[in-house]
């Protein structure tokens, strides 16, 4: 599409904005799109897509752009820069430049000729501790699995059974131009295929779906849940898998939602509200007391862990820019504490489901093998490694099912 200069304008606000890290990218272009509900659907999702991949390629734009300063930081960018960068985008992308000032100097054959002297891990536009790291970690398969990371997100819903059906949402959003099909193996799933309005859509505004990626509408599936059960969501934030948790529980039991931010629990309950999920029951976790007076009070518990989001940096490109290593040092100690700790919630005889978006071992398989380890009343049961690039076409996630035992 031709972008008019008023929407570029924008994205090279937007690009400026996101560089200073002090803002999530989601929330700059929540910004920018309800400043500008005049734009088209197909304007608003270039406006979408170009920014999260200028934020994606920043490092390999920078170093075709000659501007070995700003590989390795784009908080220095100035308006100059953010429009070369975009530049230099669309021409690697093969299109046309249109005849504005701004980029009238910049020529491809400089760009490629730059980028042929360019480290793999600027060519993968990450960042290089983490490249580092990931090398070690995953070895050969790193560079399959950053390629994907560096794919925009797909998007997903799960229709929520409490409601509707896939059959009814499909048709509903067919009504409002919004074109979906199902997902093999995931049967309350749908792709979206044209997103249009997406969420002033009938169906969403009655609670009759939710978006949700196809890789993470499988973690609340390995809790085996069946209506009745008592279930905890330790990690709860806005509730994603709090829904799909209640939805299947057919509304039947008791689902404990616990999260140490408020703010977060209010959102959830909120969401609740709309999807008909009536056995959720929020609590703010105020210390350790909280999670104390919960002691093997459930039949199946939750941990959906803070991790280092390393398996959905497509949906968040800018979460590899605002990370470095001692963050994921101390996300590890932090998982390993709360599995320790939360897992007391689980009676004897029930399934802990520990679980992360992270594509690191560390932060996955280890933690687990740390855990069993010290834990010789506990069993691993199963083990769901979603891995873009190598096993997934969804965003990366990591579950494990542990199943605790009576060794009295």
């Amino acid at each position: 599409m031709t972008a008019p200069r008023q929407l570029l304008e924008s994205l090279n606000s937007a690009l400026l904005q996101a560089s200073t890290l002090e803002q999530y990218a989601d929330k700059v272009v929540q910004q920018h799109l309800q400043a500008n509900l005049a734009w088209t659907v197909e304007q608003r999702a270039y406006f979408v897509t170009t920014l999260y991949d200028l934020i994606r390629y920043s490092r390999k734009l920078c170093w075709g752009l000659g501007r070995r300063d700003l590989v390795d930081s784009v908080t220095g960018l100035n308006s100059d820069d953010a429009w070369h960068m975009w530049g230099a985008y669309t021409l690697l992308s093969g299109q046309t430049l249109p005849e504005i000032p701004e980029v009238s100097a910049l020529n491809i054959a400089n760009i490629e000729n730059e980028l042929a002297s360019a480290p793999e891990d600027v060519l993968l536009s990450m960042p290089a501790w983490l490249d580092e790291r990931a090398r070690k970690e995953l070895s050969t398969e790193w560079h399959k699995i950053a390629n994907a990371l560096n794919k925009p997100a797909e998007h997903f819903i799960r229709v929520n059974s409490l409601k509707s059906d896939v059959v009814s949402v499909q048709e509903s959003l067919r009504k409002e131009q919004i074109a979906t099909v199902p997902v093999d193996g995931l049967p309350n799933t749908l792709k979206v295929e044209q997103m249009g309005y997406l969420f002033r859509t009938d169906a969403f505004q009655k609670g009759h779906f939710e978006m949700q990626d196809a890789g993470s509408q499988q973690i609340a599936s390995l809790l085996d849940i069946k209506p009745g059960m008592k279930v905890v969501d330790a990690c709860a934030g806005a509730g994603g898998k709090s829904l799909h948790i209640a939805a299947l529980l057919e509304n039947k039991g008791r689902l404990l939602s616990l999260d140490i931010h408020q703010y977060k629990l209010d959102t959830l309950k909120k969401r609740a509200k709309r999807a008909g999920s009536h056995v959720i029951e929020t609590r703010l976790i105020q210390n350790s007391k909280t999670i104390k007076r919960q002691k093997e009070k459930f039949d199946r518990v939750l941990l959906d862990v803070p991790c280092s989001g390393t398996g959905i940096l497509r949906r968040n490109p800018d979460a590899k820019w605002h990370l470095n290593e001692q963050n994921i040092d101390d996300l590890i100690v932090l998982q390993k504490d709360i599995l320790q700790r939360y897992s007391q919630m689980c009676c004897v005889g029930g399934k802990l489901v520990y679980a992360t978006c992270s594509i690191l071992p560390s932060e996955n398989g280890q933690q687990v093998q740390a855990f069993l380890a010290n834990n010789p009343n506990w069993t691993l049961e199963d083990e769901l490694s979603l891995v873009p690039g190598v096993n997934s076409e969804y965003d990366g996630f990591y579950g494990a099912v542990l199943v605790k035992n009576d060794i009295s």
